[in-house]
């Protein structure tokens, strides 16, 4: 018999398909990069390696504060359609790939798509 846990009323093995669950959930990940050279390396990493079924680029105006300096410039925004599940994997490489000494990158959990969509970005990143 699977134990409870108190706090929720889940049992283990609610709580092991759940966790599953997660890994297989569609996300987007954005990456902010400062040109269209390093935007094209890593958004073809991303596809290549199958951690992205697709990666999207667009051209953007930033400003941020960055070592106490209030800075404003163009840059390459990446929207990559990936799993949960690759998260650590697309962090690894952009870690390795992108030139900026803190890689922007940021996961958004998909609330809602349709279960083809959800169906084809699992089928192309190997999840």
């Amino acid at each position: 018999m699977a134990k409870k846990d108190t706090a929720t009323g889940d049992t283990e093995a609610e709580g092991a398909k759940t966790e599953g669950a997660e890994k297989d959930r569609p996300v987007l990940i954005q990456i902010t990069v400062p040109d269209q050279t390093v935007a094209g390396s890593i958004a073809t990493a991303l596809v290549e390696r199958r951690l992205a079924a697709a990666v999207h680029m667009a051209e953007i105006a930033s400003v941020y504060r960055w070592q106490g300096a209030v800075r404003r410039g163009p840059e390459i925004v990446l929207t990559a359609k990936s799993l949960a599940a690759r998260f650590a994997a697309v962090k690894a490489l952009v870690d390795e790939l992108h030139p900026y000494e803190l890689p922007p990158l940021l996961r958004v959990d998909i609330a809602q798509t349709s279960p083809e969509y959800a169906h084809w970005i699992a089928e192309n990143t190997d999840g």
